[in-house]
């Protein structure tokens, strides 16, 4: 697989139309390496096998099989640069297969193994991006911890729902308020001044033209 940008976290009203497809998973068709379709066949049968065992359950096996091999390979020059590639795919099963067990688990349901793995590469690559802007709020946010700076980008720059960002970082929407507040305060005290309500996407919104008087 060759280089370039592979996920985004582009805004958009439709960006989480579909609960399966990540937003930050660009579209675009992969030429599948040589190496990891040799890779797929010899391990397929053994990595299904692992999840049934796990999962208990062929059908959810053979989904979330599916969302491992697709994660690997939308992963796989990282992972060719990896100390112990059959190892460190060996760790991308068993965090899938136990990610997935504690998913089924809730009733109202949670993010996709490859969704909540994709969500996280867009995340990294937001920091970095964010760290590299002049502005020095969005240096700020770039600093702040992980839950919250989750929750700045998704509420703030994506324009998500306190129940959307609950359900996809697996916590309550009241957590979400607190991680949000927390967030403000420690931006606040690193600019040292106070920061306004939607400070941190004033660049990024279009600006609405003002009424003429012929429009009034």
């Amino acid at each position: 697989m060759s280089g370039g940008e592979v996920f985004s976290t582009g805004t958009g009203p439709d960006a989480w139309s579909d609960w399966d497809a990540p937003p930050w998973q660009a579209p675009r068709a992969y030429s599948l390496p040589l190496e990891f379709e040799a890779f797929y066949l010899v391990q397929s049968a053994t990595y299904l096998d692992y999840a049934e065992i796990g999962l208990n359950d062929s059908g959810a096996a053979w989904e979330l099989i599916h969302e491992v091999f697709l994660y690997i390979l939308v992963t796989w020059d990282d992972m060719l640069v990896e100390r112990d590639f059959m190892e460190a795919a060996w760790d991308v099963l068993r965090a899938a297969v136990a990610y997935e067990k504690r998913r089924m688990a809730k009733p109202s349901g949670s993010p996709s193994f490859f969704w909540k793995m994709t969500f996280g590469h867009a995340m990294v690559r937001s920091r970095v991006q964010l760290s590299r802007e002049p502005d020095d709020l969005r240096q700020a946010i770039a600093q702040l911890p992980p839950r919250q700076f989750d929750v700045i980008v998704l509420k703030h720059f994506m324009e998500r729902s306190r129940e959307e960002i609950a359900w996809l970082l697996g916590i309550r929407p009241v957590t979400v308020d607190h991680h949000h507040r927390r967030a403000r305060q420690q931006l606040s005290r690193t600019l040292g001044r106070p920061l306004l309500e939607d400070a941190a996407t004033a660049r990024t919104r279009p600006q609405r033209p003002r009424p003429t008087k012929e429009t009034r």
